[in-house]
């Protein structure tokens, strides 16, 4: 049986990340669902035949843009207590596959994502933006999100620098970079009024600039030129510690492919020589490999930079051999990348010949394992790394024939206690068969050793239609804020269903019912109430606690419930709101 990969053998790298190589792919009329596409050819809009749940959606991100990488996997979510703030790139359906149609939002809660906002998301500039990097800062004695990435300026790519004069209002200040018309700035606030930045010059885009910009005046320092003989289509990389460390590396995008980075310890004053963190040619677990571009960077407790990659094999980009997700720190393994994930231990690659048979197509940019995220919990004691792994195609396993329909991803996590010189299992997350969930971003603060908080973007069509995948139908996508347990995989807290006020307090029958290991609990609530859900085996003994005394608005209400730790049997789970208590019986079946 014919695979077909967007990566193929003997196409450049660069090639590979920009186009479909072997010609235009089809997107088959029958999903891997079996349900019903429509081509966007023919309809610039697909609407889904069935109801997807968008539970945990962030109110007024919704769109049609799926395009949200340009080097680093972005900051995207900030988290602190009950105050989360999330970032996203939208346009309407007519304008899914024109670039410069794209906008910038972002939106905020208090309440863990119970409500959002007093309207719809916050809009950074009428005249279009991409990447929003989210830096939230206190600008002239209020909270406020910066924002770096890219601005369009009569059509053209500008890095640029945005300051929100508070939360929520929707005043911004944007300023372009001030030196070679430069696109992408990626930034990282470095103290209580500065952020670092750094871009790539326009053009042949042969240099990479750094400059600090100060948020209380919005004005740009001195300017640096890091690098130079930078090939056109590389990725810049930004971090600081906020302690005096800044980072600034890229990716190196012709043959052989690098990992560069330079680094400051005098809060950018100067910067040491470059660094190669990896080169294409380095073998890992027996494959030669190159970089691939969408990474992240961030720095440790203790001062160390943390890079976190993919790879695809060296020669022959489309093999499941090739594609890992690595980790580089320099005071770890000797400065020698490990490996996160790959064929070895990632789940639907462990069988090489159900992966074989039931591999489409790989999104535009993607890897198998791809985007990778990092963050510390809030002790330092553990490092997370989250990214969107390829789901294999069972539907159609048995009677693909070759057209070029594209695979769905869900959102997987992995741990470390060392530093990142070893790795947890992978956990997926969402675990979907019929729902593409991508780009994930976790939260670089708010984080502990047993919750993390992330966002992510989902849609029901697998493929790029915004990019080069355009024959992929133009399909609605949402932003997802969710709050999960690492280490089960457990959905935390409550989330929201509908504003709606109901007649009076219900609690629903769980679905599915039996369930293994996942079930979801619906409960309705007629005012602001404090909830009490919890969960007892057939001899009353508690054995998980969903909800203690939580705050919730008025209206319908859901929280998933992971048994993978409990044996088959009879549960109970009971509802306290107020006078209110239900309770209601629940099969587990393994």
């Amino acid at each position: 049986m014919k695979r077909l990969i967007l990566f193929v053998v003997g196409v450049s790298f660069i090639a590979a990340m920009f186009y479909n190589v072997d010609g235009p792919k089809k997107f088959s009329n029958a999903k891997e669902t079996g349900s019903n596409v429509i081509d966007s050819k023919t309809s610039s809009t697909y609407r889904p035949s069935g109801v997807v749940d968008t539970t945990g959606r962030v109110f007024g991100m919704n769109g049609y843009y799926d395009y949200v990488t340009n080097g680093n996997n972005l900051h995207r979510i900030w988290v602190s207590g009950d105050t989360v703030i999330v970032t996203s790139d939208q346009t309407d359906s007519v304008n899914a596959q024109l670039s410069t149609a794209r906008k910038s939002y972002y939106q905020y809660t208090f309440d863990n994502g119970v409500t959002w906002g007093t309207g719809d998301a916050v809009l950074v500039n009428p005249d279009g933006n991409a990447y929003p990097d989210l830096h939230p800062m206190i600008v002239n004695g209020s909270r406020t999100p910066v924002l770096t990435g890219r601005q369009f300026v009569s059509g053209a790519r500008r890095g640029y620098t945005g300051v929100d004069v508070q939360l929520g209002a929707g005043s911004f200040t944007n300023t372009l970079v001030p030196t070679g018309a430069g696109s992408d700035n990626f930034g990282w606030p470095v103290s209580a009024t500065e952020v670092a930045c750094a871009w790539l010059g326009g053009g042949t885009a042969d240099t990479i600039y750094f400059a600090k910009f100060d948020v209380t005046t919005n004005t740009y320092g001195a300017v640096t030129v890091l690098f130079t003989g930078v090939p056109a289509n590389a990725r810049s990389y930004t971090a600081s510690n906020g302690n005096g460390k800044i980072a600034v590396g890229y990716w190196f995008a012709t043959a052989p492919t690098k990992l560069i980075y330079r680094e400051s310890t005098n809060g950018g004053t100067s910067f040491g020589a470059e660094v190669t963190a990896f080169t294409e040619g380095t073998v890992v677990n027996g494959t030669a490999v190159a970089p691939w571009f969408n990474d992240d960077m961030i720095y440790s407790p203790s001062g160390n930079l943390c890079w976190a990659f993919g790879t695809l094999e060296t020669g022959n980009f489309g093999t499941i051999r090739g594609s890992k997700l690595m980790f580089y720190n320099p005071a770890v393994n000797g400065g020698t990348a490990v490996t996160i994930a790959d064929y070895l231990n990632y789940p639907p690659m462990a069988d090489t010949n159900v992966f074989g048979n039931a591999i489409r197509n790989t999104q535009v940019g993607f890897t198998f394992m791809s985007h990778p995220s990092l963050a510390y919990s809030s002790d330092g004691s553990r490092l997370f790394v989250v990214y969107h792994g390829v789901q294999l195609d069972t539907v159609n396993s048995s009677s693909y024939s070759g057209d070029g329909s594209y695979n769905y991803n869900d959102i997987y996590v992995q741990y470390s206690d060392d530093n990142g010189a070893t790795w947890s299992a992978p956990r997926n997350l969402t675990n979907t068969a019929d729902l593409d969930e991508i780009y994930p971003s976790v939260s670089l603060v708010g984080c502990t050793t047993s919750a993390i908080s992330i966002t992510y973007q989902l849609s029901e069509c697998p493929g790029c239609t915004s990019f080069t995948n355009t024959t992929t139908p133009t399909c609605p996508v949402w932003q997802i804020y969710r709050k999960y347990n690492p280490e089960t995989g457990v959905i935390i807290g409550i989330s929201n269903v509908s504003n709606e006020v109901p007649s009076g307090f219900s609690l629903n029958q769980n679905y599915p019912n039996p369930f293994n290991p996942n079930t979801k609990i619906r409960f309705s609530v007629p005012k602001a109430s404090n909830v009490t859900l919890l969960v007892y085996d057939i001899t009353g003994k508690l054995v998980a606690t969903l909800a203690n005394n939580q705050a919730v608005t008025a209206g319908t209400k859901e929280v998933e419930f992971s048994a993978s730790n409990l044996a088959s049997g009879i549960y109970f789970y009971t509802l306290k709101a107020g006078e209110f208590t239900e309770t209601k019986k629940m099969i587990l079946v393994k």
